[in-house]
């Protein structure tokens, strides 16, 4: 082969990966910026207080998610159920109420609902918010038990998802070797769970919390405060890679994240819709009108985009169908 070509085809094949990189990434950025995201029955579920953490049955028939305050000092886990194309009016799960509970999450098999509590342990060392379930009966739900194993130790557990296999991943700011908020793991291993291992390539030096995974297992959804974002917590989504790890980030982008908190990312029972928390302000942040009347300043401020959490959700179908084949 003359020289000059077998020194051309390196150049053509490095210009056309370009090119497809650039293609691909061009199609990338016009999926995220086709996302709709929708607010979650306005008036019920999100609405003037803070409501966040949601997560649905297996059925689609039973939503989960937090009330609390500002600062999360107190939060209570309610529900609701799917009557006549909406959602009921919440109640309090008869489980909660007292303590500061928070992150429901629900088996794959709807049978039990996993969820964090601060409520006391006979044992002294679980000092701090520790993973609690509920299991489903024919007279309701059982009374709380600690999830046995390893998982349950003297530091903190925040926002536990649980795989089909009992997999179980989640956030910690207070184990050793992290940095600021990172994410774990802790494997089911005949009947108990494992001490929880740090997962390297979905932390950074910043917060990373709230891991959610496919059911398929081949996307995490998290969300982060790492470099490149928008200003605070941003949504991203991983593709596990041929050697088991995770790989790059990416964000959701601007149609899904905000400047404030976008957080909780949770998957509809069939994968294609993401539900998350956003105490993004909407119209209040950029309305530039002067108030001239106290009753118009408080009917504005108590609506619902007034910094406080709310519940989203947004379709990802077309996103996993580009990631799937990219």
């Amino acid at each position: 082969m003359n020289i000059k070509y077998r020194l051309l085809i390196p150049i053509l094949f490095f210009a056309f990966s370009n090119g497809l990189q650039a293609q691909s990434s061009q199609e990338l950025n016009n999926i995220l910026n086709e996302l709709k995201v929708e607010l979650v029955q306005p008036g019920t579920v999100s609405t003037n207080d803070f409501e966040f953490g949601t997560s649905i049955s297996p059925d689609e028939n039973e939503l989960f998610f937090v009330k609390g305050i500002s600062g999360f000092r107190r939060t209570v886990l309610v529900y609701c159920h799917w009557k006549d194309g909406y959602w009921s009016e919440p109640k309090i799960a008869p489980f909660s109420g007292k303590h500061r509970d928070m992150n429901p999450y629900h088996s794959k098999d709807g049978k039990r609902l996993y969820y964090t509590s601060d409520r006391p342990t006979p044992n002294p060392l679980l000092k701090k918010s520790n993973l609690w379930y509920v299991d489903k009966t024919v007279n309701g739900w059982s009374e709380p038990k600690l999830v046995e194993g390893m998982i349950n130790d003297e530091f903190e557990i925040v926002y536990p998802t649980v795989h089909s296999d009992g997999t179980i991943h989640f956030v910690s700011w207070s184990r050793p070797g992290t940095k600021k908020g990172d994410i774990f793991v802790s494997k089911l291993e005949n009947g108990t769970y494992t001490a929880p291992e740090r997962i390297d390539e979905l932390n950074t030096v910043n917060n990373d919390a709230d891991p959610e995974m496919s059911q398929d297992g081949k996307f995490m959804f998290i969300t982060s405060m790492r470099d490149g974002g928008f200003g605070h917590y941003d949504l991203y989504v991983f593709k596990k890679q041929k050697d088991g790890k995770w790989g790059k980030g990416i964000n959701l982008g601007t149609k899904v994240n905000s400047i404030n908190m976008d957080s909780d990312p949770i998957l509809s029972p069939d994968g294609q819709t993401l539900y998350f928390s956003s105490n993004r302000l909407d119209q209040l942040e950029t309305n530039s009108e002067r108030f001239t009347d106290y009753q118009m300043l408080v009917k504005s401020f108590g609506k619902i985009h007034n910094g406080l959490m709310n519940i989203y959700k947004v379709d990802i179908s077309h996103l996993l169908v580009y990631l799937n084949n990219f």
